[in-house]
């Protein structure tokens, strides 16, 4: 008796056998385990989106990911320097949607977050942050989109605090999206630590 081996990838492809390819939900919760590993309680009991940024194997895994919750209609993406500039670049990397930077401009009336690089009266934007607690930042990722005339189809976050952003950009006609609360973060590394 011998044991059927299972199709191999290619094969698996052409036939439209998907059980190849490992669960969404699976992928999910193997890339917040490594969040939490990489960065939860390195400055204190929350996630910090520096430590999780600069590893390549999970901001390669994170962009894939949130490739999936970019709306269709999307034509560029937004990053602030400099906290949610390189996962906009890996996500714009993914999608092969063109990145621009929103950056502090010295201003007359001091400094003042500006859009840089091709950005048309018109085009559909979706801001993207690592982390967003209070939501000021991405508030202020939207206007300067704004300002330059394009339309903002939504924030999309790897991670949300609570923190009030949700509320704060339903104030200015926007909605947040987010792959990771830090209540699931939390109960994570808890359950983690209390782990044998």
């Amino acid at each position: 008796m011998t044991l059927a081996q299972p199709p191999d990838f290619l094969t698996a492809l052409a036939v439209g056998d998907l059980s190849v390819f490992q669960a969404d939900d699976v992928r999910r919760d193997e890339l917040l385990a490594d969040l939490v590993a990489a960065a939860w309680g390195t400055h204190g009991e929350f996630i910090d989106a520096d430590q999780f940024l600069t590893k390549p194997t999970v901001l390669r895994r994170l962009a894939s990911i949130l490739a999936g919750r970019v709306p269709d209609d999307v034509d560029r993406l937004v990053g602030r320097d400099p906290h949610s500039l390189v996962l906009g670049a890996a996500l714009a990397l993914e999608t092969g949607l063109p990145l621009v930077v929103a950056r502090l401009v010295e201003t007359g009336g001091g400094p003042r977050l500006a859009c840089h690089g091709e950005l048309h009266a018109g085009e559909r934007v979706l801001v993207v942050e690592g982390v967003t607690g209070t939501g000021a930042s991405a508030a202020e990722a939207v206007r300067a989109v704004r300002d330059r005339g394009a339309v903002i189809v939504g924030v999309l976050a790897a991670v949300d605090r609570g923190n009030g952003a949700a509320e704060l950009l339903e104030g200015v006609a926007v909605t947040l999206d987010h792959l990771f609360s830090d209540d699931e973060l939390r109960r994570t590394a808890t359950r983690e630590r209390r782990a044998p």
